[in-house]
Order: structure tokens, then C-alpha cells, then sequence
């Protein structure tokens, strides 16, 4: 994985120039800075210092649960939290975990069916909790989800990483590449066994191109501007965009499993100032992809009116509402594309 990462960036770094050049990203004025744009819904936490250290040697950011009758036990000796059963009515209501290996912020969102929702963290309530965070070993928050409707249910509960860093430095950006945790759970309310969202339409992808041998997993992107034109080319992958306020912005998601091990659903949702956003008319898109196969998602999004500087990011899994336990997902983790700053200047 990290040679993996290693050669992304590297092909990256040689396309930043492409990308200043392809899409005019030029700073604004001296003395017409942008400022960050508003992230709605943020609510703040006071600083978090760890409270249990079990001798586990962390370099980034983790995140986990643990039921509050297990708190006291080591982590290997914990019951899993990945497939849950819970009765009807139930919350889903165990501790967050959150550990990291150098003073970081994060931004704590959850998602429910593929649905962004509100929960309580820590006894507050909001959408977007922003909690500072000391390095030492594990803070643990008491959080509750209320999970309606009998069923299956997916949940993502994701910790995005200095969400406050809104550079606009091309080369920075690179290094921002996914920058979150995540964790999912798979939640089973009374006895039916039956998914409570149908995520629509899945779309199949197309063969890589004869001499692509670049893949992202999933990446914001350029939009290919005619048939031959393909996200692999030099400026094509997104770092840093100029657009105009309350304007819409030209965009595409680039999916690859260009030489995947194996096929998997790909259920991808998009984030503007860390809030889920429709593209092209759908909160999620799933697209299945075989290996060397890929899909191109061209759309719009509307800038906000006021003028600011935006981030704005893809999460994804794979295989919605299939079981961890029995290894029916091709990963269980959660991903997320390069998160791009977007200058929105005045119309």
C-alpha cells in the first residue's frame, strides 16, 4: 500500500503544472484574499486528551468502537463491532475510539444507509463534531445513532483529518490524498434480512484504454473534453480549481480497478465542506467494476454564493450491505479520493 501511494504521488507530482496550467489556477490578489468557506452544522469539542494508553505503537489516525461494558478489556480481547444485531428501537450506542500519533483535528461525520445523518457525540448533537485531539493512546467519546426501521442497515462513521487546512498550494494538496479514517458496521435490526435502501441503478464500467496504466482508485477529476481525452493524461487529476460563486463548477469522479484482484461494487458519495451533496441527482452511486474496468461520472456542482475557498472530496466503500464477518466485501474499509480546494472568486 505504500509503495502504491508512493507511485501515485509521484505521478501526481508531475502533473501539478498541467493542472495550474489547465485550469488557470492563479492566486487571487494580495489584497483580495479569499477566506475559508462556511462549513455548516460544525459543532466544537474542547481539546481531547487520551485517557487509556495499551501500549500500541500508532504513527496516524485510527478509529473504532467499543461497547461500554468492554471498555476495561484490551483491544485484542474485545468483541467485534463490525456486524451488529440490535431490536427494534435500539440505538446504536457504543464508545468511539479515536487515537492519534501527533496533535491533529479531525471532523467526525456519520453516515447511515448512504445517508449523511446527525448523532450525539460526547453528549452533543450535530452533524459535523470537530474535536481536537492529543497523541498518548485512545480517547474514548460515548456517542448514540438512532438506527429506524427493521433490516439492514450500513453504517460509516468517518474521522476526516485536518479539515481546517484549506491550502490552495498544489504540491500540499498532494499530500492529501484520502486524508480519513473510517470505520463501517453492518447493523441488523429485528429478524429481516433485507437491505432498508435500495441504492438504485448500479452502473458497470468499460474496459481501461489500451495504454492507461494509471489508476486512482476513485479521484475527482477533469472532465474529458472529447473522446480521446481520458483523466490518466497529464492534468487530468484535480488538485486546485478556480470557479465563480454561486456558479456551477464542471467536474467528473473517476473510478478504476485497472489490475483489481477481483470486482466489487463501489458505492461512492460526495462531499462539499465535509456535507454529502447530490451528483447528478443521487446521494450515492454504486458502480460495479470488474477488474481492469473503469467509469467516468461527468456532472456539475453549484458553488456557493459567497466567495471562499471550498474543499471537496469523495468517500467510498465497497459492496453495500454485504457482510464483513463473512468476508462477502472486497475491503472493509473506507477510502476516499484526493480532497481538492476549490477557489470560488466573485461572479
Amino acid at each position: 500500500m505504500k509503495m502504491r501511494l508512493k507511485r501515485r504521488v509521484a505521478i501526481l507530482v508531475g502533473s501539478v503544472i498541467s493542472i495550474v496550467m489547465s485550469f488557470g489556477c492563479r492566486h487571487p490578489p494580495a489584497d483580495r484574499p479569499l477566506p475559508p468557506g462556511e462549513i455548516p452544522g460544525m459543532i466544537v469539542h474542547e481539546t481531547q486528551r487520551p485517557i487509556v494508553d495499551w501500549g500500541i505503537p500508532t504513527r496516524g489516525a485510527g478509529l473504532g468502537f467499543v461497547w461500554p461494558e468492554h471498555r476495561h478489556l484490551p483491544p485484542l480481547q474485545r468483541p467485534q463491532t463490525e456486524e451488529i444485531f440490535l431490536s427494534p428501537g435500539q440505538p446504536f450506542a457504543p464508545y468511539l475510539i479515536l487515537h492519534a500519533g501527533q496533535p491533529i483535528t479531525v471532523l467526525v461525520a456519520a453516515i447511515l444507509d448512504y445517508q449523511q445523518i446527525p448523532f450525539e457525540l460526547n453528549g452533543k448533537y450535530g452533524v459535523l463534531h470537530l474535536i481536537p485531539l492529543l497523541p498518548g493512546g485512545d480517547v474514548e467519546l460515548p456517542m448514540r445513532i438512532d438506527v429506524p426501521g427493521e433490516g439492514l442497515h450500513d453504517l460509516i462513521v468517518i474521522a476526516f483529518l485536518d479539515p481546517l487546512d484549506f491550502s490552495t498550494d498544489p504540491v500540499e494538496r498532494l499530500s492529501m490524498y484520502a486524508r480519513l479514517v473510517g470505520r463501517r458496521a453492518r447493523i441488523r435490526v429485528g429478524p429481516s434480512n433485507r437491505p432498508a435502501r435500495e441504492m438504485g441503478p448500479i452502473l458497470h464500467g468499460a474496459p481501461v484504454p489500451r495504454g492507461v496504466t494509471l489508476s486512482l482508485g476513485v479521484a475527482l477529476v477533469r472532465p474529458p473534453r472529447w473522446p480521446w481525452d481520458h483523466p490518466s493524461r497529464p492534468g487530468g487529476q484535480l488538485t486546485v480549481v478556480d470557479g465563480k460563486a454561486g456558479q456551477p463548477l464542471s467536474v467528473a469522479i473517476w473510478a478504476s480497478n485497472l489490475k483489481g484482484e477481483k470486482g466489487a461494487d463501489y458505492a461512492m458519495l460526495l462531499f462539499f465542506n465535509f456535507r454529502q451533496i447530490p451528483f447528478r441527482g443521487l446521494q450515492a452511486w454504486t458502480i460495479h467494476l470488474d477488474p481492469d474496468t473503469e467509469a467516468i461520472l461527468t456532472g456539475e456542482v453549484v458553488l456557493p454564493s459567497a466567495p471562499g475557498i471550498y474543499q471537496m472530496q469523495v468517500v467510498y466503500v465497497f459492496d453495500p450491505y454485504r457482510s464483513i464477518r463473512e468476508r462477502e466485501v472486497r475491503a472493509p474499509f473506507v477510502f476516499g479520493s484526493q480532497r481538492i480546494a476549490i477557489r470560488a472568486q466573485d461572479p
